[in-house]
């Protein structure tokens, strides 16, 4: 039995490892991402090894930066081969080296390293992970059948409006309550819950509106998606940064970056199939996606490192899930009203077949030759002559030459 939430997780996943090349690059992803968590912790730990996250975790954004625009030239060769890890290594190694000098380069302009890493990369992967979990929350309700003006749908409905709620001022009460966080921290996951239960509300209005139609499911599991993950947020803004290794943190943090990997990569690997002028590569799609996320975690681990050094530890580390706090619901609604319009728009095209009858019209004009046959008599009728009296001049005719005869007999 298919299950078309696994299904396209999987599927979107396929893009990183169709390659020997692609799964060089997922690996050393993976193994930037683990030290960039234990640098991170380190770090938290003894302030005075601030450098040490600084270089060693930023390396690795820096490194599929340089990664992805070779790809843009058509250059991966020389970072990765296609035949041989070993030949990868060493390329990966002497690209990690050039990757480091380049990050010094970097911080003596420190405008433009901000610009790299804050602004596109932690920013950027922000964006992109709101975009994508919203569009494959809309996307994963598509084969949901309701029968329209069910009961029972309208039922389910608010159900799962009053469990959003719930869910959200629940996440708040009892995060508050069980860490006792700095009333700073209180009061940005006091806004994040205003948000969270606004997009509720509006989403409430917009489902009621829609109950009746095809997009109602969607709309309804879009819903449900966002108080959950506006929920982690406020539970992890409130929990603050915990210096020790949490299973349970790192397993969910890890589970996003694998779902908005999987998105980005079924649109990109889709993209990278298209006969178009502006064709996307694979391998820039695998390291502009490892960018954005590595890029995410070196600038959160960095305000980690700095809200520590100027206070508490253990509220270190919300800054990053306090922004997606107050984007992803904002990005979730403009993603909604999109789906909207172009269900809408779809709905009205399937009115173009109905007036595709011509070729029915032309194909009895070709059965109609046969009638033909009959046009001597329309011009028999068209002299104005009838029949009987052609019969009889024949006739007369016939009979003169027999008159004839006998007067001369």
């Amino acid at each position: 039995m298919e299950i078309p939430f696994l299904t396209n997780f999987i599927e979107g996943l396929k893009l990183f490892f169709s390659s020997k090349r692609l799964k060089w690059f997922t690996l050393v992803f993976i193994i930037g991402a683990f030290l960039i968590t234990i640098y991170e912790r380190i770090t938290v730990a003894f302030p005075a090894l601030q450098l040490l996250t600084l270089f060693a975790g930023g390396i690795f954004p820096t490194f599929f930066m340089v990664a992805a625009f070779l790809s843009l030239l058509g250059l991966t060769r020389l970072v990765a081969d296609e035949e041989s890890y070993r030949r990868s290594l060493i390329s990966t190694l002497t690209w990690l080296v050039i990757s480091i000098v380049i990050l010094i380069l970097l911080l003596l302009v420190r405008t433009f390293f901000n610009v790299l890493f804050i602004g596109i990369g932690f920013l950027g992967w922000i964006g992109f992970q709101s975009y994508f979990a919203a569009r494959n929350s809309l996307g994963y309700a598509e084969g949901v059948k309701i029968e329209q003006k069910s009961k029972l749908a309208g039922v389910l409905y608010g159900v799962i409006y009053v469990a959003n709620y719930v869910v959200i001022v629940g996440a708040f009460l009892v995060s508050t309550v069980l860490f006792g966080p700095a009333l700073l921290w209180i009061i940005v996951a006091f806004l994040g819950t205003l948000l969270a239960a606004g997009f509720n509300f509006f989403n409430g209005l917009i489902l009621a509106k829609e109950r009746d139609k095809s997009t109602g499911p969607n709309i309804a599991f879009l819903g449900f998606f966002v108080s959950f993950y506006s929920a982690y947020f406020i539970y992890n803004v409130l929990k603050g940064f915990d210096p020790s290794l949490d299973l349970v943190s790192i397993a969910i943090s890890v589970l996003f970056i694998l779902y908005t990997m999987s998105g980005i990569g079924s649109t990109l690997s889709s993209r990278a199939e298209l006969d178009t002028r502006w064709k996307l590569s694979k391998e820039l799609a695998a390291t502009t996606t490892f960018f954005l996320a590595s890029g995410y975690m070196f600038v959160d681990a960095m305000f980690s490192v700095i809200l520590s050094s100027f206070g508490d530890p253990a509220l270190a580390g919300a800054a990053g899930d306090a922004i997606k706090l107050f984007i992803f619901p904002f990005v979730a609604l403009f993603m909604e009203l999109n789906f909207i319009r172009k269900s809408r728009k779809v709905s009205k095209e399937p009115e173009v077949p109905e007036e595709q009858p011509v070729e029915s019209e032309e194909e009895p004009a070709v059965e109609e030759e046969p009638e033909e046959v009959s046009e001597p008599v329309e011009d028999e009728e068209a002299s104005g002559v009838p029949e009987d009296e052609v019969e009889e001049e024949t006739t007369e005719d016939s009979e003169l030459p027999d008159e004839e005869s006998e007067e001369e007999e």
